[in-house]
């Protein structure tokens, strides 16, 4: 079965009805996939299927992809695992994934195979793997075709960030960004940080002409402020603007590093601190506990092994992890 993203993306906000069987998405923006991903990852996680990455290096890669959908975990009753790479599986793997598709349709199995592609044109959507997904599963078109579609889209994600546009504003934002997806929801995301009330045109057009883009440095702002909510916005954008893990963590473990000093009796000054940024250091060394400390301190370890290669977990989630202990949160408030 075939569906568009714009049909399908609504609805996995509903945690009644659990992902399961073989899915695939194709598209080539980049964007769109792992929006799909992040939908669904809040439907998992609300049936409490535990998620897993594959990265297919061959075709006996897709060998773990049949193991997993074999396990039993001890943990939870079922797993979402997302597959990346393009390499088809073998008829021994196509034969196992369409009994396992069979399962799903039973109700015998509640495992979840998403499996992330690049545009496929009509002569690789007659594969044997294609065709199995469509017949047994569910295959979502992820391509956008015209400026109509891309409307629809980012209007969705600005109600999701909870940005209203004037309708010209809606004009000048789809002209300026011309098929540019990402640009048009960096603009979207930037504006959720500054707006207030419907964006009319100069309002918009303000955004446009400055141009400009977080840093870490406005990372270390959030930080200290204990605003964990912009913290996060702001590892995002710099994750969308390819900003190096390596630099993002740098900025966190500098802050911590100077509270850790200070809390051992260093004084600010010595240690770098802008005097109008003292007050804001003081506070965070009264609250923040040795133990606080000491877990961002082995966090910012774990993080510079994965950037380096030598972990198997994301530096980006692990970096959302010490921006919430940083800012002594459990959890993010709703925006």
């Amino acid at each position: 079965m075939q569906q568009r993203f714009l049909a399908i993306y609504p609805t996995l906000a509903q945690p009644q009805t659990a992902l399961t069987g073989l899915w695939l998405v194709h598209s080539d923006e980049e964007l769109l996939l792992q929006w799909l991903v992040d939908g669904c990852r809040a439907n998992w996680q609300a049936n409490r299927q535990i998620i897993k990455r594959i990265e297919l290096t061959g075709s006996k890669s897709w060998q773990a992809v049949i193991a997993e959908l074999s396990a039993l975990s001890l943990f939870a009753e079922s797993t979402a695992i997302i597959v990346t790479g393009k390499h088809k599986p073998d008829d021994d793997t196509l034969s196992a994934l369409h009994a396992f598709a069979d399962d799903a349709k039973a109700g015998n199995t509640a495992h979840h195979l998403l499996w992330l592609l690049p545009k496929q044109d009509k002569k690789a959507q007659n594969s044997k793997a294609f065709k199995l997904f469509d017949t047994q599963g569910t295959v979502i078109d992820g391509n956008i075709s015209g400026e109509n579609q891309r409307q629809q889209l980012l209007t969705i994600k600005a109600d999701e960030l909870g940005v209203k546009l004037h309708p010209s504003a809606w004009q000048v934002l789809m002209a300026h960004t011309e098929n540019d997806l990402l640009s048009a929801y960096q603009t979207l995301w930037r504006l959720s940080l500054v707006a207030d009330g419907v964006v009319d045109v100069p309002q918009l057009q303000t955004l446009l002409a400055d141009g400009g883009s977080f840093t870490v440095f406005d990372l270390s702002d959030a930080l200290l402020l204990g605003d964990a909510n912009t913290a996060l916005k702001i590892i995002h954008h710099l994750k969308h603007h390819d900003t190096a893990a390596s630099i993002v963590l740098w900025a966190i473990l500098k802050d911590a590093r100077i509270i850790a000093a200070m809390k051992q009796g260093s004084d600010p000054l010595t240690l770098g601190v802008w005097r109008n940024k003292i007050t804001a250091y003081q506070r965070l060394t009264r609250q923040l506990s040795p133990q606080a400390i000491s877990q961002l301190l082995a966090l910012g370890y774990d993080i510079d092994k994965t950037v380096k290669g030598l972990g198997d977990d994301n530096a980006w989630r692990l970096l959302e992890q010490a921006v919430l202990i940083f800012c002594q949160k459990s959890t993010i408030s709703p925006a």
